[in-house]
């Protein structure tokens, strides 16, 4: 697949660029274990607001200049290419999870690399700002840095491919989008108050009055309509109290000081990057045709946007490419928080040996049959998906038979002790959330000795860990509990 080898090779090229320009402060990232935000304030310290923004800002601009000599060729390949994948506009920060849990799923994952937005702004921002941004700039920069072995490694079919968007090259698409969100969020205004604000401007003056939670609650008319940002909400209250927590968290990203009581303005405000983030997804996805990968709390306000097709200004995706957005997205419900615990570099040097091959059949056939209805119902999904997963290991009934007799034999002769059904013990550990195997007493003990070891990853042959069994495999150690016997 020539287009696959081209768009590797260009990867290769930009991380090369991205590490060169920040190798001082990766270095610093690197002897602080990988904490990004510790490495990088400990390189700004001591250094003033103009060193600092006269040291990355240059750097940007290399980058510029390396996606305008590679961009249209990126795009190119990457449309030309016969494969099921995403495209998704996430901060590094929350990239990493949307990569092993879309990574299990979909083919590729194609990221937007928000690097020129960021050097755009430095024109618009006022100077006060530019620190701030240049800042961001380099956290993600350095943060993207951490996740470079998912662009670089040479696959049949790419991981994860970072590419710009027109909308980068071309300001006046960049103000379009900006306007379609104002539009987008005064149109979602109306319908939550039950109002007939005609833009953003009387919004504003209209919900800033309008202050403590109390009086927000008593303003909102369509509670249903709300975006539940973190998890499943319990109910309308629970939606609220989320949307609430979101607001404030913004608020402590941006304001010195938070206002004593809310506002209903501050609440839309903070809808209104949400929007923005709709708005880039679809767009970025219309131009490479891939379906967009939504952040989890994006999707309420989404499937909002869908039933408002009538909008002039609307770039409604087509069926197929909304289903695969649903399936994507809910496979980042809490309830499969535990698909992450396999790490990255694990599912990548998986995929490189070919074992994820058949998991990923499996759960295409899984988005084949479902409905975009079911697929908006997340905690729906997310049972789905289990029950795929489940399936799948049913149908390794024979390979875990053969896996668990090979690894009694080896390990008895390698330690001369073993507790029965470690390999189903494993299993039971690394997918908690399925109840088809069990485990025996003392398994747990055994089975962390081995974890610690490695040894029962050592003797395990290749054939035996293809499919589910390889996500086995990589996701010992990870963070992932422990089932009780």
């Amino acid at each position: 697949m020539r287009q696959a080898d081209r768009i590797i090779e260009i990867q290769n090229s930009y991380f090369t660029l991205l590490s060169d320009c920040f190798r001082a402060q990766n270095m610093e990232v690197i002897q602080a274990g990988g904490n990004v935000e510790y490495g990088i304030r400990k390189w700004a310290y001591g250094r003033t607001h103009e060193q600092i923004i006269n040291t990355i800002k240059p750097r940007l601009e290399d980058i510029r200049d390396f996606w305008r000599q590679y961009y249209e060729e990126l795009r190119t390949n990457l449309i030309s290419l016969d494969i099921l994948p995403v495209y998704s506009v996430s901060r590094p920060q929350f990239l990493r999870t949307q990569l092993t849990s879309a990574g299990l799923y979909v083919d590729t994952v194609v990221c937007h690399d928000d690097t020129l937005s960021g050097l755009t702004n430095f024109s618009f921002v006022p100077p006060e700002k530019r620190l701030g941004l240049a800042m961001m700039s380099l956290f993600d920069c350095v943060a993207m840095l951490q996740l470079s072995p998912c662009f670089t490694t040479k696959l049949e079919v790419p991981f994860a491919v970072l590419c710009p968007g027109e909308r980068d090259f071309d300001l006046n698409i960049e103000k379009r989008m900006i306007e379609s969100s104002l539009d987008l969020v005064t149109d979602y205004a109306n319908d939550l108050l039950q109002t007939s604000y005609s833009n953003w401007e009387e919004v504003v003056l209209a919900t800033q009055k309008i202050v403590g939670a109390k009086a927000i609650k008593k303003a909102i008319k369509r509670t249903e309509i709300l975006p539940a940002p973190f998890k499943e909400p319990k109910n309308a209250r629970d939606k609220l109290s989320q949307c609430f927590e979101r607001m404030r968290m913004i608020q402590g990203q941006s304001l010195s000081a938070k206002p004593q009581q809310p506002s209903l303005k501050d609440l839309l405000m903070s809808f209104v990057t949400v929007l923005g983030v709709i708005e880039s997804q679809l767009h970025g996805s219309v131009e490479l045709d891939l379906a967009p990968l939504f952040p989890r709390y994006a999707w309420d306000l989404y499937k909002w946007r869908v039933q408002r097709g009538n909008l002039e200004n609307a770039r409604i995706l087509g069926w197929d490419e909304r289903q695969t957005s649903a399936i994507t997205t809910a496979i980042q419900h809490e309830d499969l928080d535990w698909l992450s615990a396999i790490p990255v570099e694990a599912i990548i040097r998986l995929r490189q040996d070919g074992f994820l091959e058949d998991f990923r059949i499996r759960l295409r056939h899984g988005r084949k049959r479902m409905t975009l209805e079911e697929a908006s119902d997340f905690a729906n999904i997310s049972q789905l998906v289990i029950q795929d997963i489940e399936a799948a290991i049913k149908e390794h009934v024979a390979s875990i038979q053969n896996l668990e007799q090979e690894a009694r034999n080896r390990l008895r002769s390698e330690t001369g002790k073993f507790v029965g059904k470690v390999s189903l013990g494993i299993a039971s550990f690394w997918f908690p959330p399925i109840g088809i195997i069990g485990l025996i007493r003392n398994a747990k003990k055994y089975a962390e000795e081995v974890i610690k070891t490695k040894r029962l990853e050592a003797s395990i042959p290749d054939r035996l860990r293809r499919g589910p069994w390889g996500v086995l495999m990589e996701a010992k150690g990870h963070g992932m509990p422990l089932s009780q016997p």
